[in-house]
């Protein structure tokens, strides 16, 4: 018996888009002689939810974020309200550093935030304050709740104590910060630290050289890391990207006639991906992410950092009923972006960003993907980017998740007690991609930064249609 296969154009046409890997748990029979392809549109609903809604009450609260990105600063907001930013980092003491043999001393000390990108007023006036760490935090991969914008900064800083040091900034700095960001690209605030820091670090240093041997001795015996927050002001939220220590230090050399010349050489000592940094985040007005949600249930929101997500409820129980023996070749769904928030939208001078990327993975394996450092696989987890022209994002391979979903419902001993409502509930979540040298994605993470998006949908909005093109063995007589 062999195998005919529909060759008309029609059916070359919708195929020709469709996955290359077709799922499904219906099987081809060995008696066909053709197999039909159709396209068929199901409905799914979206609504609005908070970040919190991804975690239970025992479970840790915000959003994991293990980021290279530190944020800082404070901005209110008519839709969304007032949010806060400050972060705890250690910092990085090179393998087998030693200073110079002859150091005299260490003459002065600075912290060094650098950012190429902020958001608010760029004039605002901020007061940043510096405080160390006074309980070590070993970071050794097991505990997740250290990387949650949740975290309790008291619990590793003594808030009682006077801060180490404090300066007022504005996120365009024409003192500390235009003159760089026309050599470099980056802004910075540069806090100077008291002489009692540096008079601490080699009085260490001189008390044993070991302590400089490693990143873990350095933390364990010198500083413990700094928890870096804001006191007064708001306006603007700091995108840091690098943090570094800089010691002045003073010390002799030997000239051509064997006289020794004093010299000062800086050197800096960064916070690196080998050692801890963890941004926490505050929704200061939750109230007002609860307003709006109830406010407006005709669409769907996005708002970052850890606000506002849309989870999204697949009509997984009548696909399966109309197409559970077929197999699926594609599955396929748009959520277009509407072009302002709200009427505030258009009176603010500070324009939030869109969201670039969008990951869609199933709502009860969220927290665990993020908390795993997973990248979407295009079969559990997938990513799409923000399309300018269209003001959407697609995805259009939903047929290897829904088919195995279906394949869990066939295996189950037993239908459970609550249905679909277990399988059918996925979240669009903004992320942040990290790339290798090749360009190539190897690693999302929660996008932190302030973005937002107003999204066709909603709990009482228009449905969203889903495109699913899947294929029936035709039985024929011989």
């Amino acid at each position: 018996m062999k195998f005919k296969f529909l060759a008309a154009a029609m059916l070359a046409a919708t195929l020709s888009n469709c996955d290359d890997e077709t799922t499904g748990i219906g099987d081809f029979l060995a008696n066909t002689d053709e197999i039909n392809a159709y396209s068929m549109t199901f409905k799914a609903k979206t609504r609005t939810i908070k970040y919190a809604d991804l975690t239970t009450d025992d479970g840790p609260q915000g959003v994991y974020s293990r980021t290279t990105t530190a944020y800082l600063g404070k901005f209110t907001d008519v839709d969304f309200g007032t949010f806060s930013a400050d972060f705890i980092t250690q910092i990085n003491c090179p393998e087998g550093f030693t200073f110079p043999e002859t150091i005299k001393g260490i003459e002065s000390a600075s912290l060094g935030l650098y950012y190429a990108s902020y958001y608010g007023d760029s004039l605002a006036t901020m007061r940043v304050c510096v405080d160390t760490l006074d309980t070590v935090i070993d970071d050794t991969g097991d505990d997740p709740t250290l990387y949650y914008t949740s975290y309790d900064p008291t619990d590793f800083y003594d808030e009682g104590k006077a801060p180490l040091a404090q300066k007022d900034y504005s996120a365009y700095d024409n003192v500390d910060g235009g003159a760089l960001k026309e050599e470099t690209g980056y802004h910075a605030v540069t806090i100077d630290l008291p002489e009692t820091f540096s008079d601490r670090i080699f009085s260490k240093y001189q008390e044993n050289k070991d302590y400089f041997k490693d990143s873990y001795s350095f933390i364990h015996n010198v500083l413990p890391g700094f928890y870096v927050h804001n006191t007064q002001g708001e306006g603007s939220i700091l995108y840091i990207q690098d943090i570094w220590l800089h010691l002045k230090v003073e010390y002799t050399v030997e000239d051509s006639a064997g006289k020794d010349s004093t010299v000062w050489a800086q050197i800096p000592f960064a916070a690196t991906n080998e050692v801890y940094m963890s941004t926490r985040l505050e929704n200061n007005s939750d109230n007002a992410l609860d307003n709006l949600i109830e406010r407006d249930k005709k669409h769907s929101y996005l708002k970052t950092p850890a606000g506002l997500l849309t989870e999204v409820t697949l009509p997984l129980e009548e696909m399966y009923d109309k197409l559970g023996r077929d197999t699926l070749n594609s599955v396929s769904i748009s959520f277009t972006k509407m072009k302002e928030i709200s009427e505030n939208s258009g009176k603010s001078p500070y324009k939030m960003g869109t969201p670039q990327y969008l990951l869609l993975v199933r709502k009860s394996e969220a927290n665990d993907f993020f908390e795993k450092n997973k990248t979407y696989d295009s079969r559990t987890s997938f990513l799409a980017t923000y399309n300018s022209s269209t003001n959407s994002y697609s995805f259009s391979q939903l047929n290897r998740l829904i088919s195995q979903i279906f394949s869990e419902m066939n295996n189950a001993e037993e239908r459970p007690a609550e249905g679909w409502d277990e399988h059918n509930k996925l979240v669009l979540i903004p992320v942040e991609t990290e790339t290798d040298s090749q360009g190539n994605i190897i690693g999302l993470s929660h996008d932190l930064e302030v973005n937002s998006a107003k999204l066709i949908g909603g709990e009482n909005g228009e449905e969203l249609e889903m495109e699913v093109i899947y294929t029936q063995p035709a039985i024929t007589a011989e």
